[in-house]
């Protein structure tokens, strides 16, 4: 027969017991097997899902419209699978909805990604889909309307994690438009069923070198996990840190809170007993028996979020939990109830940005705490930048909001002004991960703006002048020096000590990318942490 261009998607199983057999790698789905003309000489099987004919959900409302039961709507999802044998592994050509039908823990997660990355002309790119570790992770595809470099796409190469890929192959490899993400690897190619097994031995080939580290070697710094085995194994090391008493482990919120708005927190079993930070060992306290701690207790149990009007929202534990595993030359990283793997050398290159971030001179009270009828509860963002601006004579520009055409809404230029142009901005420590991304992202914003817009320039002189006369002409209309200004990111709720080391890994990389920006744009960045205090007795 002749070769025909097809489109094909091909998964490669993990290394095999000698007691597996192909439908071990199948999903929980009845199928019909098929073995393969002799004539072929291919060691495998095809598998066909039983599918029966539906009607569409919409055919009612047609019936509907005409009085009449309309004949021949019909419709048929078709799903198979060909797993086959070839260079010592196992493969598996899906076709329709065929990738249903894998039991997906049993492939190697990152084929289709990788063996694109290493077959893709960096210069034809079509496509990218990315998953952005912002305060909220972010999914995003980006497509181009012709061939395109990566740079193209705007990714950022320390908060982006490249899911899948499109392109047009380098001239040697052989094959048509292709794509990768996760386990699955599409390509367009001339072929005949006789070249299936030469086609996967060709490919894995292309899967286990690394060119892809020449113009895409960036992926390595961050990669979710995804596999169901990897996950369980990380999960249970995460119990037996809770078991063995890990000082690592956090627990935090896993979104952004309105800190002015929040009581204070509590746990499952603990519900009314509020505190005004969220502390690992309040949720220690409530099992009675640690060793007995599993995974599925971690998700089932809740943090319970008090709000001054009496509202309570909840997050499952697990997925508030933050803490770092490192092996070997990898560290894994749970967050937001997902699992990554942090390639070492990128962790270096975070900390060595971090080394050159200052501790601010200037100087902040601690954060008050007290007891109210056996509540503890915290100082609000918004009282202490008062208390904070009262006593240390700096200018209050908290909620004084600033309109710009170039941000969706008003922003703040800060939250404390000092005299000496210091732009300080402020968040409580026990926000967790996503409030401390959203405070870099604030003071980058900000700056940002500042630097580059005369016309925000304007406005904010009009508030700083409402705020008080004097802070006026801290902004000036024109010919503004970026290095005659200090932006200072204050965190409440820990000391300056020990504050950059006891960042999230997530918020280290915010962090650095922010402290990059805007040193390159000729701004001085430090950091500054306040601690707790009780509030003195009147």
């Amino acid at each position: 027969m002749p070769k025909i261009y097809r489109r094909l998607n091909l998964f490669m199983a993990k290394p095999m017991q000698p007691s597996q057999g192909f439908t071990d790698l199948l999903a929980n789905t009845p199928v019909d097997a098929y073995p393969l003309a002799l004539t072929l000489g291919i060691d495998g099987t095809l598998y066909v899902k039983r599918s029966t004919d539906k009607r569409p959900a919409w055919g009612e409302i047609l019936d509907e419209a005409t009085g009449i039961a309309i004949p021949g709507l019909v419709s048929r999802s078709s799903s198979a699978v060909l797993l086959l044998r070839a260079d010592g592994s196992v493969f598996a050509f899906a076709f329709g909805y065929g990738r249903y039908l894998l039991e997906q823990s049993f492939f190697v997660q990152d084929f289709g990604l990788r063996t694109a990355l290493n077959t893709l002309d960096d210069k034809s790119l079509r496509s990218v889909d990315l998953h952005t570790l912002e305060d909220q992770p972010v999914q995003k595809k980006s497509q181009a309307a012709r061939d395109s470099e990566v740079g193209v796409f705007g990714i950022d190469i320390l908060r982006d994690v490249l899911r899948a890929v499109t392109g047009v192959p380098k001239p040697a490899i052989g094959l048509k438009q292709i794509s990768g993400g996760d386990a699955m690897f599409s390509f367009g190619v001339e072929m005949e069923a006789a070249d299936l097994p030469t086609l996967a031995q060709r490919i894995k080939s292309y899967y286990t070198n690394n060119d892809y580290k020449a113009s895409f070697s960036w992926v390595d710094n961050v990669r979710k996990i995804k596999d169901d085995v990897s996950i369980d194994a990380l999960n249970a090391q995460l119990v037996q840190a809770f078991i063995a008493g890990n000082s690592g482990i956090m627990i935090t919120l896993p979104e952004i809170g309105s800190w002015d708005q929040i009581l204070g927190f509590s746990f499952t079993r603990h519900k009314d007993k509020v505190r005004p930070t969220i502390q690992l060992a309040d949720y220690v306290n409530t099992i009675s028996d640690l060793t007995q701690l599993t995974i599925d207790a971690l998700k089932r149990d809740r943090l319970f979020v008090h709000d001054v009007d009496g509202e309570i929202t909840e997050h499952s534990v697990y997925r508030c939990i933050y803490l770092e595993i490192s092996a070997g030359d990898k560290t894994k990283i749970v967050f937001d109830g997902k699992w990554y793997e942090v390639d070492s050398t990128f962790i270096g290159r975070i900390n060595e940005t971090l080394d050159l971030i200052q501790i601010s001179t200037a100087t902040f009270p601690e954060v008050e705490i007290w007891d109210e009828s056996g509540t503890f509860k915290i100082e609000s963002e918004g009282d202490y930048n008062a208390r904070a601006a009262t006593d240390h004579g700096y200018f209050l520009m908290d909620k004084k909001l600033v309109k710009t055409d170039r941000s969706t809404s008003p922003i703040e230029l800060c939250d404390l002004l000092t005299p000496i142009k210091q732009l300080v901005h402020v968040k409580h420590r026990k926000g967790g991960s996503a409030g401390l991304s959203h405070l870099f992202a604030q003071g980058g914003v900000a700056a940002e703006i500042l630097l580059g817009d005369k016309a925000f320039r304007k406005k904010a002189r009009t508030v700083l002048r409402g705020v008080n006369p004097a802070a006026r002409d801290l902004v000036p209309l024109d010919t503004l020096k970026s290095a005659d200004y200090e932006i200072v990111f204050l965190i409440l709720g820990e000391g300056s000590g020990t504050l950059k080391n006891n960042l999230p890994f997530f918020s280290k990389v915010n962090l650095s990318k922010t402290f990059e920006n805007l040193t390159q744009r000729g701004f001085r960045v430090s950091i500054a942490g306040a601690p707790t205090k009780l509030r003195p007795t009147p």
